[in-house]
């Protein structure tokens, strides 16, 4: 098990805020989202290891139908 964390940032409209994080506390232990400057639409991802790839499939299926960008990429797997 691992014990580090990766993290994501991402831009996303302020607005959005609230849904992302609903959505992925409904995703017990995937992610964990901060937000950094809400008045910029500026959240963190902290995500555990074990939890990437599903992670990153969640995101793309939310790339879909809120737009966003990722800002840093402080994992080395984008």
């Amino acid at each position: 098990m691992h014990t580090d964390s990766i993290q994501w940032q991402i831009e996303v409209d302020k607005k959005d805020i609230a849904y992302i994080v609903s959505i992925f506390e409904g995703y017990d232990n995937l992610a964990v989202v901060r937000t950094v400057d809400a008045s910029r639409g500026i959240i963190e991802l902290m995500i555990s290891p074990d939890y990437l790839e599903d992670t990153r499939r969640l995101v793309q299926s939310l790339s879909e139908e809120i737009p966003f960008r990722r800002r840093i990429a402080v994992d080395s797997e984008q």
